[in-house]
C-alpha cells in the first residue's frame, strides 16, 4: 500500500500554471482531456491557453477509445493530451496510440507519474517513491479496498472510502485536563470506567480505525476498552518519541496519508483544521458532540494577503 500523496485543487492548478509559458509558444491546436480523471486540469489547461478542448472516454474492461465530445479535433492536429495520472494501466498508453493513429501530434502531461508508469509524460511532476498520488475526484481510488479491485469497482467508487475518528471527544467523553494534571494515576483508571459517548457519529464505528493522540505506552488499556464497547478496527497511536504531545495533529495527519484513509472525524477544532491543512484532500470533519462540519484549511501567509 502505497501512501497517499495529496493533490488537493490549489496543488494542481500551480502544477498546471507551471507549464503554460513553455505551453503558449509550442503551437498547440487544441487540449484532448481522458475522461474523468483529466477533465478537471485538461479544463484549467485550455482556459490558460485560450485552445479548444475535446475529451477521449476510456472503457478499462474492454480497453476500448472513443470520443466523449461530439466534436473533434481537426485531422493531423498538434494536441496536449491530459490525464490525472501516468499510472501502471493502459489507459493512457491506449489513448495515445488511438490518437496517434489518426494522425494527430502528440505532447502529453500528467499531474503526476511515478517509476511504475507506463508512460512518462513530456510533463508532469514524479511523485517520490513509495507514493500514490490522491485526487479530489477520485479520492477513494487510495484505499486498500478499491486497489484490491485491480481498477475495475463493481460498486460506485463512493462505497470504497476509508473512515478514520479520533477516540477522545468522539468514541469516549473528555476528561477534564485538570483531571490529568492531579492524578493521572487516577485519572486513567477513571478514563477506563467511562461508557462510550451518548451520541456517536452516524456511521460504522466497528470496523473504522482509531487515530488517538494518546501515548502508544497505554495501547493495552485503550485497546481493551475499544475491544469491550465493539470498536474493532485498527488502532493508531502516538508514538513520543516521533511525535510529542504538541504535534499530535501532525501525528493523526501523517497516519491518515500513510494508510490511505478518505475521511476522518476529530473532537478538537484547533487540531481538525491543522490536519485538514496537512492533508488538504482527505475530508476531515470537526465533531463538536452533536454535529459533523466539513473543514478547508490553508495557511495564510502573510495573514494581511488572506
Amino acid at each position: 500500500m502505497r501512501i497517499a500523496f495529496p493533490y488537493d485543487y490549489v496543488r494542481v492548478e500551480a502544477e498546471v500554471m507551471a507549464h503554460v509559458p513553455a505551453w503558449r509558444g509550442m503551437g498547440f491546436a487544441a487540449v484532448v482531456a481522458i475522461a474523468r480523471g483529466g477533465l478537471m486540469p485538461g479544463g484549467m489547461i485550455a482556459s490558460a491557453l485560450s485552445l479548444p478542448l475535446y475529451a477521449l472516454s476510456y472503457g478499462r474492461a474492454g480497453r476500448k477509445v472513443g470520443w466523449f465530445t461530439a466534436e473533434r479535433p481537426e485531422p493531423g492536429a498538434k494536441l496536449l493530451l491530459v490525464e490525472d495520472v501516468a499510472g501502471r494501466g493502459t489507459t493512457l498508453l491506449d489513448c495515445r496510440d488511438y490518437l496517434l493513429a489518426q494522425g494527430h501530434e502528440l505532447r502529453i502531461f500528467a499531474l503526476a507519474y511515478d517509476e511504475q508508469s507506463r508512460i512518462v509524460p513530456d510533463f508532469g511532476m514524479l511523485v517520490p517513491p513509495g507514493y500514490g498520488a490522491h485526487f479530489p475526484w477520485e479520492r477513494e481510488s487510495v484505499t486498500q479496498a478499491f486497489a484490491a479491485t485491480g481498477n475495475l469497482p463493481a460498486r460506485p467508487e463512493y462505497e470504497y472510502g476509508s473512515w478514520a475518528v479520533d477516540l477522545d471527544g468522539i468514541l469516549v467523553p473528555d476528561l477534564p485536563a485538570r483531571l490529568y494534571e492531579q492524578d493521572l494515576a487516577l485519572a486513567l483508571s477513571l478514563r477506563d470506567l467511562l461508557e462510550p459517548s451518548p451520541l456517536l457519529p452516524p456511521l460504522d464505528l466497528a470496523r473504522a480505525t482509531v487515530i488517538t493522540g494518546r501515548p502508544c505506552q497505554d495501547r493495552q488499556r485503550t485497546r481493551a476498552w475499544l475491544d469491550r464497547h465493539g470498536f474493532g478496527g485498527a488502532l493508531l497511536m502516538r508514538d513520543p518519541a516521533r511525535h510529542a504531545a504538541a504535534d499530535t495533529a501532525r501525528f493523526k495527519a501523517e497516519s491518515i496519508l500513510e494508510h490511505c484513509h478518505t475521511h476522518f472525524i476529530e473532537s478538537d477544532a484547533a487540531q481538525a483544521a491543522q490536519i485538514a491543512a496537512l492533508a488538504p484532500v482527505t475530508r476531515v470533519f470537526w465533531w463538536d458532540g452533536a454535529r459533523a462540519l466539513a473543514l478547508q484549511a490553508r495557511q495564510a501567509d502573510p495573514l494581511a494577503r488572506a
